[in-house]
């Protein structure tokens, strides 16, 4: 792994077992383990199953620990919200008007916490293989979710560098600095990956052999989990344009239209929350708001429904304010209300998106017909608006585009990447004419300066 990781991290002593990892009573939810006091020798010498399992949840403490970044940082980029905190004024220089530099503010974004849970990662699938108590199948259970939740990590990177490229070559002696690699060789290991995790998981059993969240309800076993391994392959898949893979994935995924109800669409797995002491809340509660507030025109540019109110979508994730929150000339009165609470699940991945990452999928085959489909099934009951005319002529990546912003809102930082892949980020708004769209972001100074040759993302992105 590279040498700055292993800088900005020591003091969280990775690789390591997450001793402290366990299981909130009834609700089943994890406690953030405590990073500053791991054993780390047990997990490397002589890890046993206890070890081990509780290391592995704490992969999804990693992950979780992740969502404010995703949703936050990226939908700032992408004009999803805005973060007009006036403690903090970078968080409008840095984000709208910039540039974005390899020392800035909030140039990490996600860095140096994903490549920490890929050195844990990897450390497990060193371990698993020399837990004696372990069965063949539980081993390869845990092998199979590991290598699930390193692709996913993988794949959450390339969102914010692309082009830049990643580190693929996670070394658990941090000594050893991997090399950069292109977006595509990065997303070509990532589909083996995705597809070694499925072998793992067929060869599972009939239950992990650590505990999960009540987040991963009806995914828990390496046979439903094999689901959302495939979904999460299908949205990579349709990062790469690889429509028919896509279709593929989906296809063995938890995808399915047999129920219109919202439960139907928003079945799938979550990040979940707690105000047990030693647990996370949800970082995108802000109901006040203190700082975080949709852009004005995501109530403006909602499309009305027959009886002349706007998309229910829409209408369910932000209200009106009567005053506005404000900041260098930035302002906003729409109140985020996506989240009911501060213990809200947070989606990582749920049918709602499935459905809509097919008819992208149709549409990039050229199958008009079941693309509009799609999209209607989620337009229907989803939005309450009218269906497309099956003669619809107009252009659907518009309407893909259109709710995918509104059926993911502030969930993952969707728009941004959806508008650069589709080479749209020219119709993101800017509020100012000093503003700034960014296309990627650079790779963190720490990274550019522990290399004898910087890696073409240590550059300042100028945005336009």
């Amino acid at each position: 792994m590279m040498r700055t990781l292993n800088a900005r991290a020591r003091s969280f002593a990775l690789p390591m077992a997450l001793a402290t990892v366990a299981l909130l009573g009834a609700c089943s939810e994890v406690v953030v383990p405590n990073y500053n006091s791991p054993s780390t020798d047990r997990l490397t010498t002589n890890p046993t199953a206890a070890t081990v399992n509780t290391t592995v949840v704490g992969l999804l403490v990693g992950i979780r620990g992740s969502v404010g970044t995703w949703a936050t940082g990226l939908g700032v980029l992408g004009r999803e919200i805005l973060n007009l905190d006036t403690a903090e004024p970078r968080s409008v220089n840095a984000y709208l008007i910039g540039p974005l530099e390899p020392g800035g503010f909030g140039v990490d974004q996600g860095w140096t916490a994903t490549y920490r849970n890929l050195r844990t990662a990897v450390t497990l699938l060193d371990a698993v293989e020399k837990v004696p108590e372990y069965t063949d199948a539980q081993k390869a259970a845990v092998r199979g979710f590991v290598k699930t939740v390193m692709a996913q990590d993988y794949v959450n990177l390339l969102r914010v560098r692309d082009t830049f490229g990643i580190v693929l070559d996670v070394n658990p002696d941090p000594a050893v600095m991997g090399e950069f690699v292109s977006r595509e060789a990065a997303y070509t290991r990532v589909s083996a990956l995705f597809d070694e995790a499925k072998a793992d998981l067929l060869a599972g059993g009939s239950a992990f052999p650590f505990p999960l969240t009540t987040g991963f309800a009806g995914f828990n076993t390496p046979t439903t989990f094999l689901r959302v391994n495939r979904a999460l392959k299908a949205r990579s898949d349709i990062y790469q344009l690889h429509w028919a893979d896509a279709l593929t994935s989906l296809g063995e995924s938890f995808i399915s239209t047999a129920s219109s109800t919202p439960a139907a669409l928003a079945a799938g797995v979550y990040h979940v929350y707690s105000t047990t002491s030693g647990d996370a809340t949800n970082p995108l509660f802000d109901p006040g708001p203190r700082n975080l507030v949709a852009v004005p025109d995501f109530l403006t540019d909602a499309q009305l429904r027959p009886d002349g109110t706007i998309d229910l979508r829409a209408s369910s994730k932000a209200q009106l304010m009567p005053t506005s929150l404000s900041t260098q000339g930035v302002s906003s009165n729409v109140r985020i209300t996506a989240y009911a609470s501060n213990i809200a699940p947070v989606p990582w991945i749920k049918n709602e998106e499935l459905i809509l990452l097919r008819a992208e999928a149709y549409n990039g085959l050229g199958n008009r017909a079941a693309a509009i489909a799609d999209l209607n099934f989620v337009r229907v009951n989803s939005g309450g608006l009218a269906p497309l005319p099956d003669d619809y002529a107009g252009d659907l990546v518009d309407e893909i585009l259109y709710n995918r912003r509104y059926s993911l809102f502030d969930e993952y930082g969707h728009r941004w990447v959806d508008s650069r892949r589709y080479g749209r980020l020219e119709t993101l708004p800017k509020a100012l004419p000093s503003h700034r769209i960014f296309p990627r972001v650079p790779i963190p100074i720490d990274e550019c300066n522990q290399r004898p040759v910087a890696p073409v993302g240590c550059v300042n992105v100028l945005g336009f």
